[in-house]
């Protein structure tokens, strides 16, 4: 783990947090003093598949990326988590070794508690338990999302399905969709669990159908329609 010192004038302050958010101000205060504080820079491993570690990890600023591996080894990424959310709660709860791989996207703040004050204070706050229970539950319905996408569909499909989830309606009102700042093709084949190529194949082929397009740093999803049809999603 790291042990990075913390950003200078930085205030241990955990109100931000949401699974935290029926605490009272004594006990966050309490539980402030309780953790420990660590600053990641991006590209440094917070903790690592099958780590034996059980601390739950509550993100103060920057962002973190979870990533898991598919039967072939592959590398895929599974959730990107920013400021106020948390993670590491099932090793928290049950001991066992770490699931996934989480990395900082940028640089990061984290404040760590360990597993036996976390289930004391689950004992403490029922309604943290409540947090915890709504939290694994949207978890759970996201996953069964990827792993549908994932293992029903084909390369071109996944990539399709990923631009989907990317876009958003395009701010100019014109009816096309957008994806600002288009992630490089090693990013989004790390979220479809595809390959580069395939992700460069079925872009160009989109293109090509005039389906999206490129302005800027951005890609234009000019047929939203089409491309749901393309994934099987309407």
């Amino acid at each position: 783990m790291s042990n990075n010192d913390l950003p200078e004038g930085f205030t241990k302050d955990l109100t931000g947090i949401e699974i935290l958010a029926e605490a009272s101000l004594e006990k966050l205060r309490e539980l402030e003093d309780s953790c420990t504080w660590h600053t990641y820079q991006a590209g440094e491993t917070i903790i690592d598949r099958d780590d034996e570690s059980s601390d739950i990890f509550f993100i103060v600023t920057g962002k973190v990326k979870v990533l898991d591996h598919m039967a072939n080894d592959q590398e895929i990424a599974l959730a990107e988590i920013g400021p106020g959310r948390s993670f590491g709660e099932l090793s928290a709860m049950d001991a066992n070794k770490r699931s996934a791989r989480v990395t900082a996207l940028e640089k990061t703040t984290l404040a760590a508690l360990s597993r036996k004050k976390f289930r004391k204070l689950i004992l403490d706050c029922p309604e943290i338990g409540l947090m915890l229970l709504k939290r694994f539950a949207t978890v759970i319905r996201n996953l069964n999302s990827r792993v549908t996408a994932l293992s029903a569909l084909t390369p071109h499909q996944r990539v399709y399905y990923e631009l989907l989830r990317m876009s958003e309606p395009n701010p100019e009102g014109n009816g096309t969709w957008v994806i600002q700042h288009v992630p490089k093709h090693e990013e989004i084949a790390s979220w479809s669990g595809t390959e580069s190529t395939d992700v460069a194949s079925a872009i160009g082929h989109l293109a090509r159908e005039g389906v999206v397009g490129r302005k800027n740093k951005s890609l234009i999803i000019k047929d939203h329609a089409r491309l749901q049809m393309l994934v099987n999603l309407s």
